[in-house]
């Protein structure tokens, strides 16, 4: 039998009820840089995102057979499970968002072309961001990254965090002011740079 890499994601949790250990790796491959990059962004910790995206991808090997194609997709339902681990491990270890400085540079660094001067700027901003995503409130944190920085579809969205939709359509409106009022508040100079 031809194995096929570009097998839709149905096909590779079927192949992978059957035991088929290709098929997990594909879906791994697939889906682990979304998974962790939302782990990242929700966290604020590489090691809590790496442990929330193993702890998706464990789950998916113990009951990924219920997982309905019907009610979503798996990018989303592993970014639900990242969550809930995330969301534990701050229970377990009242652990705030870090400012460490390597987050900085993994969400800013790939693929920087340019001069110095352009990577640096990319990399304020990139750090301001990061900032204001920590000073969020949760609630409207993980609605940005999912749909404004993970480009999750708003049912997605909705599906991820367990709310309706049009919760996610108030948040993410909502989060996007506060944010844009935290980045006011912390680079007051640039605004007058722009004058």
């Amino acid at each position: 039998m031809i194995w096929k890499t570009k097998a839709s994601d149905a096909e590779l949790m079927d192949r992978l009820a059957q035991g088929d250990e290709r098929a997990f790796t594909h879906l791994y491959r697939r889906h682990q840089r979304a998974v962790y990059g939302f782990a990242l962004l929700l966290a604020g910790s590489e090691s809590a995102a790496a442990d929330a995206t193993q702890d998706a991808f464990i789950e998916l090997l113990k009951i990924g057979e219920r997982f309905d194609p019907d009610q979503g997709n798996l990018a989303a339902w592993l970014c639900g499970v990242a969550r809930n681990c995330v969301r534990r491990h701050r229970r377990e270890f009242d652990a705030p968002i870090e400012s460490d400085e390597t987050l900085t540079e993994s969400l800013g660094a790939a693929g920087d072309t340019g001069s110095p001067l352009d990577t640096l700027e990319r990399s304020r901003a990139t750090a301001a961001v990061r900032r204001g995503l920590a000073r969020l409130e949760p609630h409207y944190r993980e609605v940005l990254i999912l749909c404004a920085l993970q480009e999750f579809s708003y049912a997605e969205a909705a599906a991820i965090c367990g709310i309706e939709v049009h919760l996610v359509r108030s948040r993410l409106a909502r989060g996007k002011s506060r944010l844009a009022l935290l980045l006011r508040e912390a680079e007051p100079w640039q605004e007058r740079r722009a004058a």
